[in-house]
């Protein structure tokens, strides 16, 4: 039953994503000037995730190529970085940690878009549209491995504290997809759930970068949190940016938790405060996925004020994880983690304001 209506809301939302021309900023690249400051280590991780590719069969390894070439944002290896400069410096261990999250990540990315039915992720087609979902799954799975493989070139409490993050997003991810068309979900579930999804796998580069260190347990918890509080907000960004971005600038298929049944912020806000017609009406274009009716969500998540509380909570995610790096001493690297929280919440700003002048 839930898998036909995804189906069909799949089919109504394609041609509002790839045509929606909307100014907003929709791929930034929010961390350059961050990234070229490390862009030694950033580049020694790359090429060693790369490498990861080559301990496959030979007739396997461009299936990891494919997926491990992929160029992204690299923002967990960023805060593993600068994370452990802000916690007493970088050293060997702290790069193959980068290597390990970022892998676990991808993992992730490939499994998302065959419960999303995503076509495109990161400018190219996605595996599960290019290969189908087997192989995609047993992909997503050997990445998985591969990555906690790796992980055990570090201490065991660190193997321990990956191998529990994992569960713990995992388990995020099953919460989600059992919570799909369930108009009885309330903010603080979606938010929970956020929270183990994402904002977890913010969390381990920032706490366990400062474990390497030997920091205290008070300064590697904090950054530990500071790092699910990002987490959270860069996840309610990207509900945004499915509602309201452009495909072709985002580069990967959007739409994708409207035509899945994923209640995201957005949509329970504008739930939770419309009256019984509007809730009515909600409830029908959900089941019906008719794509001039999409449209209609969005008017009313703009119209109704429900984008600017959407942005408001994010931009508190923000400042609770801006307020845990109190506990650190001063120094460049504390600076640099304030600006990436500062970064997103402009963008969020951006796509905001751009809604909202039309």
């Amino acid at each position: 039953m839930i898998e036909n209506k995804i189906a069909r809301n799949n089919e109504a939302k394609m041609t509002i994503f790839k045509n929606n021309a909307k100014p907003i900023a929709s791929k930034p690249d929010i961390f350059h000037n961050l990234t070229n400051q490390l862009k030694d280590y950033l580049g020694w991780i790359d090429r060693e995730i790369l490498n990861q590719a080559e301990e496959f069969d030979a007739g396997v390894v461009p299936f990891f190529r494919y997926v491990l070439e992929s160029e992204g944002k690299r923002i967990r290896p960023l805060l593993v970085l600068l994370s452990a400069k802000g916690s007493g410096g970088i050293i060997e261990d702290h790069l193959y940690l980068a290597v390990v999250v970022e892998m676990i990540h991808l993992a992730t990315l490939v499994h998302d878009d065959i419960l999303d039915g995503a076509s495109m992720r990161r400018g190219l087609p996605s595996v599960t549209s290019r290969w189908g979902s087997e192989i995609s799954v047993l992909l997503g799975d050997s990445l998985f491995a591969q990555a906690l493989k790796v992980c055990c070139r570090l201490h065991p409490d660190i193997i321990k504290s990956v191998a529990h993050g994992v569960c713990v997003v995992c388990s995020g991810e099953i919460l989600q997809t059992r919570r799909r068309f369930d108009w009885n979900l309330l903010e603080e579930e979606y938010l929970k759930i956020i929270q183990m999804k994402t904002g977890e796998l913010f969390r381990i580069p920032c706490e366990l970068a400062a474990r390497l260190n030997s920091a205290s347990q008070s300064i590697s918890e904090a950054l530990g949190r500071y790092g699910q509080a990002l987490g959270s907000s860069y996840q309610i960004y990207d509900d945004c940016l499915d509602l309201f971005g452009n495909e072709e600038n985002v580069g990967k298929t959007l739409g994708t938790d409207l035509g899945g049944g994923k209640l995201t912020l957005p949509i329970l806000y504008l739930y939770q405060q419309g009256s019984e017609e509007m809730k009515r009406t909600i409830v029908e274009i959900f089941e019906n996925g008719v794509s001039e009716d999409w449209e209609k969500i969005q008017l009313w998540i703009v119209k109704e004020g429900v984008l600017q509380k959407t942005f408001q909570t994010a931009m508190n995610f923000l400042e609770q994880g801006k307020k845990e790096l109190d506990l650190l001493p001063e120094s460049d690297e504390k600076e640099y983690l304030l600006d990436v929280s500062n970064i997103l919440g402009k963008h969020l700003a951006e796509l905001v304001n751009a809604q909202s002048a039309l």
